[in-house]
């Protein structure tokens, strides 16, 4: 019976000092890995719009799909800078030329749990979180559009509707064929393996509202 109790002593304070080690290795590597976050995130130089923001009023829409049923997913930026804008011209000439910046941690779906998913697990695992680039001319419903994503720069056509003093653009871009953004797409596509059944597209649909 006294051996029964020693050894159920003895097994109750490896317990109680295997659980106060754990923990302590958990918070640390936390914090450690928070540390590391922190310090990464402060080595990345942040782009900065240049000139007046403009008066027209702005809205982007990107459409990210999901699952094999490819699931659309709609969301925009909270964050979106429109400048080097010609606002006494027609919306056309106003445009061309001007430049547009999205902050990519300022991600809105409609859903804060995604967002944040999105934010940690996509946008802060790019060379950069910012989105940016300029407009070419506005010719026969077809624009050129720079734009710059993960630090690669490309140049690609969107169509454009223009009704009742407001152009509509649309057009896509492919994460890994056009940016190549390899490490910030599969770490999403691990993080939402299951919610997304196996299947993350690299295809996002863009759509822009600019009116006066």
């Amino acid at each position: 019976m006294i051996r029964k109790k020693f050894n159920y002593i003895i097994f109750s304070a490896l317990m109680t000092t295997h659980s106060c080690v754990d923990h302590k290795d958990k918070t640390s590597m936390n914090s450690s890995y928070q540390t590391s976050q922190h310090g990464i995130e402060n080595t990345i130089k942040r782009y900065k719009p240049e000139g007046k923001e403009s008066s027209l009023k702005k809205e982007l829409i990107w459409t990210a799909y999901k699952t094999p049923n490819k699931i659309a997913v709609d969301g925009s930026f909270k964050s979106i800078s429109l400048t080097n804008t010609k606002d006494d011209k027609s919306l056309e000439e106003a445009l061309e030329g001007a430049k547009f910046y999205c902050d990519g941690t300022t991600v809105t779906s409609g859903d804060s749990s995604r967002d944040g998913t999105l934010t940690l697990f996509f946008f802060k695992r790019l060379a950069s979180p910012d989105i940016y680039g300029s407009f070419g001319k506005f010719e026969n419903n077809k624009v050129m559009i720079t734009i710059t994503l993960d630090k690669k720069t490309i140049t690609k056509e969107f169509t454009y509707i223009f009704k009742k003093n407001t152009i509509t653009i649309q057009g896509s871009v492919d994460l890994l064929k056009d940016f190549d953004s390899q490490r910030a797409f599969t770490s999403l596509h691990h993080a939402c393996f299951d919610l997304h059944e196996g299947k993350t597209w690299t295809e996002v649909n863009l759509t822009a509202i600019i009116s006066k």
